[in-house]
């Protein structure tokens, strides 16, 4: 398999949180980035760009990217039930960054940490909602998978959410102290993505240029508020 876990595309289930893949722990923040069109697009292709990820501290290196319609990845259908996904349109920034696609893959190593080598197994490409979900390759500790996106809601505000499933250290004489110490990991660098994605925090993080459409207008939103 590509990934180091059976349940690929799980974390884009609606009853993630209530019935999570066998054996791992869910998880789902949420954070208001502000409102409106413009906030929604900027928080996209920072996302979409890998500029939410190194604004949050964490090296992305080793980046081989996928082609279109190598690897198509998962989605649900109205019943819930997972299936291949269509292949994905081809998506750029505003600066002719080429947007994150199903079956790339990457190193991930937040500041302090083990590398994770991972791969981009799905991209959600909505109207009102965009983003990616990765898994990790190896069983490092806490593997499971991720998926991160920019919302835009009915009342025009612009949410970013994380959610996913890990799969904890499960024996050893240490594995109760181990399972809080990884769910705080991955809970903290989730939390620290999606608030990388707020107003202005990429440039205050020396995210600048291709990793980052954030302008100084972008000031004037609405401050980030918690789900």
């Amino acid at each position: 398999m590509p990934v180091a876990y059976a349940a690929i595309g799980a974390s884009d289930a609606a009853d993630l949180l209530r019935f999570p893949p066998d054996g791992s722990t869910p998880y789902e923040e949420s954070l208001q980035l502000g409102s409106g069109s413009e906030r929604f697009l900027t928080a996209a292709n920072l996302l979409m760009t890998w500029g939410a990820h190194r604004a949050a501290g964490v090296a992305v290196t080793d980046v081989e990217r996928g082609e279109p319609g190598e690897y198509l990845g998962v989605q649900f259908n109205a019943g819930g039930t997972p299936e291949l996904g269509d292949e994905p349109e081809e998506l750029f920034s505003p600066e002719g960054v080429a947007y994150i696609q199903p079956g790339t893959t990457a190193t991930l190593t937040p500041a302090g940490k083990n590398a994770r080598p991972i791969m981009v197994i799905s991209t959600v490409d909505e109207p009102q909602r965009l983003g990616f979900a990765w898994g990790d390759r190896d069983e490092v500790p806490g593997f499971g998978e991720q998926l991160i996106t920019v919302e835009q809601r009915a009342d025009g505000t612009v949410w970013a959410v994380a959610r996913g499933f890990t799969f904890l250290t499960k024996s050893g004489l240490m594995a109760g102290i181990k399972q809080r110490a990884e769910l705080r990991d991955v809970v903290e660098q989730a939390q620290a993505c999606i608030a990388a994605l707020a107003p202005g925090a990429a440039l205050r993080n020396g995210v600048t240029g291709a990793d980052s459409s954030t302008t100084a207008s972008d000031s004037a939103d609405t401050a980030p508020q918690e789900d």
